[in-house]
């Protein structure tokens, strides 16, 4: 297992057991019930993707990375158009283009 998936596996396992503790320490404010449902599943994600690409080739790797890609972009679309959450998304989609960089080298 390379160091991307051991720390991918180790945020993913944060965001699914402590999405409030998280999203406290990453963002500063306290989720709601919203969004700690769904960092938990981008938690889940997360584990999924470190296990498969951990077992995968480069071209996995490459999916995986488009993955992180589309994530971020998704984000900084939430950032533009929710006030509200534009600061979680944007870390977010900073967090999803580090794992997409780390993923396409």
């Amino acid at each position: 297992m390379r160091p991307l998936e051991v720390v991918r596996a180790a945020y993913g396992a944060s965001e699914l057991l402590a999405p409030g503790a998280l999203e406290r320490l990453l963002v500063g404010a306290a989720a709601d019930q919203r969004a700690r449902t769904t960092i938990r599943i981008l938690g889940a994600r997360h584990l999924l993707q470190a296990v498969v690409t951990a077992r995968g080739g480069a071209t996995v790797h490459r999916l995986g990375g488009g993955v992180d890609a589309l994530h971020a972009v998704s984000m900084a679309a939430l950032a533009v158009f929710d006030p509200k959450r534009r600061r979680a998304a944007a870390v977010n989609a900073a967090i999803a283009l580090a794992f997409a960089a780390g993923e396409f080298r």
